[in-house]
């Protein structure tokens, strides 16, 4: 079941970098890793048991937990070593800790001041990994739209408070976390103004109960996760992310402010113009 070092070994010697006609446009800087599965099927690598039993589990190779989170130990220093970035997918709390500690342990052993490996997903990534992350610059890139879309069916699967804390944006940030935010499409639309509402609300698409509503965050929060701190995440933030002199144009206009406007309102908001590099590519 799933992958080992030997496949990350493999897969990097026989690695071929894209060419571009424009490297900004198209870059290969990362090796991606499926650490465990994912919590509506019970899958994610969990401290605590679900209701209904079992702990779900690594998705690498190894016969016991113990040897699975060596595997994904030895991944993570491989990958590392050969100078990649590491976007690990991961989503239970006790995996997010194996993955976070790995991405420490491999920089100790080949230091390296500026990696900038992240934890995608990190549904119920704990205060400890927080730290750890902060600590070591490294980030977490989470899915404001899932918590939208599941957040009453994970009430179900591991319990109220749990469901309440998943995807703890607000802690991150408090913690001195970089935060992305992405759909994880075709799980979700990829839509930028559902994703802001959602890390603004935490409010369910079924039922529209706010689900840990202490871990809500404001507007600039929320954007910010959408523009700058993707830019830097991928190692690009020296000439994208914010609108500035010098920085290239990739920008939209709105059809109303978005300061000010209820939450609720923001998925109504229309885009009259989209910018790419200073091209126009959209206009409503």
């Amino acid at each position: 079941m799933g992958g080992s070092a030997d496949d990350v070994r493999k897969g990097l010697a026989e690695l071929r970098r894209p060419e571009s006609a424009d490297p900004r446009l198209l870059r290969a800087i990362g090796v991606k890793i499926f650490g465990d599965g994912v919590p509506p099927n019970r899958t994610a690598w969990m401290n605590e048991p679900y209701p209904q039993g079992g702990h779900g589990a690594l998705c690498v190779h190894g016969d016991t937990p113990a040897l699975q989170a060596d595997e994904l130990r030895e991944m993570i220093r491989v990958a590392h070593e050969a100078g990649f970035q590491l976007g690990v997918h991961v989503t239970g709390d006790r995996a997010i800790d194996t993955v976070v500690d790995a991405f420490v342990a491999a920089d100790r052993a080949a230091p390296r001041p500026d990696a900038r490996h992240y934890v995608i997903h990190g549904d119920f990534i704990g205060p400890g990994s927080l730290a750890e992350l902060a600590a070591h610059g490294y980030g977490v890139n989470m899915n404001p739209a899932i918590k939208w879309t599941i957040s009453d069916l994970m009430d179900e699967v591991v319990g109220p408070e749990r469901s309440a804390y998943q995807w703890p944006v607000r802690s991150a940030l408090d913690a001195g976390v970089r935060v992305c935010a992405s759909s994880d499409a075709p799980i979700t639309e990829p839509d930028w103004r559902q994703g802001v509402a959602s890390m603004m609300l935490r409010e369910s698409k079924a039922s529209g109960r706010a689900s840990g509503p202490e871990q809500c965050v404001p507007l600039a929060d929320a954007l910010r996760a959408y523009t700058a701190t993707p830019a830097w995440q991928d190692f690009a933030d020296d000439w994208k992310g914010t609108v500035e002199p010098g920085r290239a144009a990739d920008l939209c206009v709105l059809d109303r402010p978005l300061l000010g406007l209820d939450p609720h309102d923001i998925t109504e908001v229309q885009v009259d113009l989209t910018v790419f590099d200073g091209r126009v590519v959209f206009e409503r």
